[in-house]
């Protein structure tokens, strides 16, 4: 395998399919921290790259450390048996101080760059590093949100059947609009903001919504999904689109989603889920200081189920649960980490769909200051669950059309 530095200039290209309208082309959408050892995810993705362009051009541009990066993706690349060429794309903001041979803050405007060492014919594999989404938006389009050279030959080397992929931040700006920032509570119990104060605002604070790529056109893409529990906040997200577009895709960590676009149809691949939330028909309210909605429907996928986004059909792997629950017990209703299955696929398979005794679950989150919301979960008859052993004797659990709504509630704390 070879690992290039090399710059590009793609302004003669054009650009054969407008933003959102892919026939043809491959995303991997993975939710960021995804380990070397995934091989789920990178040998799906190795596999998706044409044979006839088998180069992998790598986009590190959210990075802090932009270089390490890349050359971190192609060593795990190679360990899954790829042996083509990889190139490292100029672009980023940051400069990568364990490589001092080269100052990568001066790449801010490398996917503008006039020279033309090579176009990008024989690549069929891009790569967007994790980081801050908005770094990316940032460097790949101009100020006014017009595709740069270098994001017009993206797009016509996808349109012609070429693989996309990115992790965390690389998940985040498949979508357009693009989360930008914000945590789950803050985005149900505060109006969403325009600033957007830096990397840290993904981590808290009111949702912020920017331009995103929009690779993928059927809804907003979340990552880190299960770890920093961002349910609340696709929701929220949801709420200024179309009524046709209010479908959000939480997916987990170490967790790729494989898209055909030709197909419209998603595979899960990897450790955790990705969750599927359906508010084509909800019913929103947004006051001043309340957030509410209502009639949404809630899935979890597991590895190797699918969903084709043109039918709305959804492929489940497993036993069905409904009817032939292994449990029988009335789960605790509440709040915090005393109670068990925090996990969506695990309280929603545990302690719901598996579970003949409870037919809704409640969770609530809240601040300090009393400002809180409910999450409610309710199996109806549209509903099901599914279960089959993962790895070992792991359960895993998948669930279909759980009904959601999200209320808004005030806390009184005593100390």
């Amino acid at each position: 395998m070879g690992l290039k530095l090399i710059r590009y200039l793609a302004g003669a290209l054009a650009l054969t399919a407008s933003v959102g309208a892919y026939s043809a082309g491959k995303l991997m959408i993975v939710g960021g921290a995804l380990r070397s050892d995934n091989e789920d995810v990178y040998r799906q993705f190795i596999a998706a790259i044409p044979e006839d362009a088998p180069d992998v051009a790598i986009i590190p541009a959210a990075s802090g450390r932009p270089a390490h990066y890349a050359k971190q993706f192609a060593t795990d690349l190679a360990a899954h048996g790829f042996n083509g060429h990889v190139h490292v794309l100029p672009v980023a903001l940051r400069d990568d101080r364990s490589t001092p041979y080269v100052d990568e803050s001066t790449w801010a405007k490398g996917a503008f760059d006039a020279a033309l060492p090579e176009n990008l014919n024989a690549v069929g594999g891009i790569w967007f590093v994790g980081g801050d989404q908005t770094r990316i938006t940032g460097t790949m389009l101009t100020d006014k949100g017009e595709d740069s050279p270098l994001m017009t030959a993206v797009r016509r080397r996808l349109a012609e059947g070429a693989v996309v992929g990115g992790t965390s931040a690389g998940a985040a700006i498949m979508s357009d609009p693009m989360i930008a920032g914000g945590s789950s509570l803050a985005a149900l119990t505060v109006p969403p903001g325009n600033e957007y104060a830096g990397i840290n605002a993904q981590e808290s604070g009111q949702l912020v919504l920017r331009k995103g790529i929009g690779f993928f056109d059927a809804g907003i893409v979340d990552q880190h999904f299960d770890r920093k529990g961002r349910l609340g906040r696709l929701v929220r997200s949801l709420e200024s689109q179309a009524p046709s577009r209010r479908l959000g895709f939480g997916v987990d960590e170490d967790t790729g989603i494989l898209v055909d676009l030709g197909k419209k149809e998603m595979t899960v691949l990897g450790a955790g889920n990705l969750v599927l939330i359906d508010a084509r028909q909800a019913k929103f309210a947004s006051g001043k200081d309340q957030f509410g909605a209502q009639g949404m429907t809630l899935s979890v996928l597991s590895r190797g189920d699918r969903y084709n986004y043109g039918t709305h059909s959804l492929s489940l792997n497993g036993a069905p649960t409904v009817k032939n629950e292994a449990f029988g017990y009335v789960a605790d209703q509440g709040a915090g980490m005393a109670i068990p299955n925090s996990r969506l696929d695990h309280l929603l398979g545990f302690s719901l769909l598996d579970n003949s005794e409870t037919a809704e679950l409640r969770r609530y989150a809240f601040g300090e200051d009393g400002a809180g919301i409910l999450y409610r979960f309710t199996q109806t008859g549209n509903s099901e669950g599914y279960w089959r052993y993962g790895s070992g004797t792991k359960d895993q659990y998948s669930a279909r059309d759980v009904l959601f709504s999200i209320e808004p509630v005030s806390i009184s704390i005593e100390r």
